[in-house]
């Protein structure tokens, strides 16, 4: 069974209400069980109380669980500080519609206790490996757990992009902008943009035009196991890629990025009384067929 020594915490201030509450129950529970220390994102400095420590960023990585309290922009936030370093993830909920952080702030003392027992199960999650040449060089590599999203770079613009998939021409999209996707990534900008929802473990990636041209295109869901995806420009104007919604890059004339299923995943740790299928449910309102009076 894994053991939890050195657990991180990861949150923004300003992003959740629910914030300084969950903090203080992580300390009120580290007071009585000192062979476990906290480690607290230097964003959090004012916030968090002995005995939870204040660190820099980098001093995370050595983390044997990351705590990201908030909604799933923070859990990405985690998953972003754990790469390569094969650090498990427990998203706490203290934003709006988080699919990533399931866990509760209430009751938050209650799943550390299970923690600490071994109540609990982990799951991992695919990742994309997006790398931009410019001929044969490497001139940007990034990995992504939710989306890659491609889109003009000159504002109100639309993007006019050629897709091929292993090596054979796809498609040609022309529309606002064009969103590749992971499954946990399917429940964040691709569902917004009409995309379908992809089950976490499902090994697949989805293409989904925004507000394309159109009425034939329609969303794609392909396999990237051991097959690339190849993305251009058409015309000659620059791109921007951005990455998990958090860094963009400026896709020059020339260049193509290229994606492909990422070697590395991302490990979450599942309490007993969550699962994928209940926050559907849960977040949102499914409640089936009316019911009669």
């Amino acid at each position: 069974m894994k053991k939890f020594s050195k657990i991180g915490i990861v949150g923004f201030k300003d992003k959740s209400a629910d914030l300084a509450n969950a903090l203080d129950q992580i300390a009120d529970w580290a007071v009585t069980h000192p062979k476990v220390e906290f480690f607290a994102l230097d964003s959090l400095k004012g916030l968090a109380k002995k005995p939870i420590h204040v660190i820099k960023e980098s001093g995370l990585s050595r983390m044997d669980l990351l705590l990201a309290i908030g909604g799933d922009g923070t859990v990405l936030s985690a998953a972003h500080i754990a790469l390569g370093h094969n650090i498990p993830i427990l998203g706490v909920n203290a934003g709006r519609v988080g699919f990533l952080a399931e866990s509760r702030v209430e009751g938050l003392a209650k799943t550390l206790d299970d923690l600490l027992a071994g109540d609990f199960s982990t799951r991992e999650r695919m990742m994309i490996d997006a790398v931009v040449y410019r001929g044969r060089k490497v001139v940007a590599r990034q990995t992504v757990l939710n989306e890659v999203h491609v889109r003009a770079h000159m504002p109100d613009r639309m993007v006019n992009v050629n897709v091929a998939y292993n090596g054979t021409c796809l498609t040609e999209y022309w529309a606002d902008s064009l969103l590749v996707s992971t499954p946990t990534g399917s429940t964040a900008y691709n569902l917004a943009a009409g995309g379908p929802i992809i089950h976490p473990s499902t090994p697949a990636v989805v293409l989904t035009p925004v507000a394309p041209s159109s009425l034939s295109v329609r969303p794609l869901v392909l396999s990237l196991t051991d097959k690339k995806l190849e993305i251009v420009s058409a015309v000659e104007r620059p791109l921007d890629l951005v990455f998990d919604g958090r860094t963009a890059y400026e896709m020059k004339v020339g260049e193509k990025v290229v994606l492909s299923e990422c070697k590395a995943v991302t490990t979450f740790i599942r309490m007993r009384h969550t699962g994928f299928v209940g926050a559907l449910r849960e977040k949102l309102g499914w409640t089936g067929k009316p019911r009669l009076a």
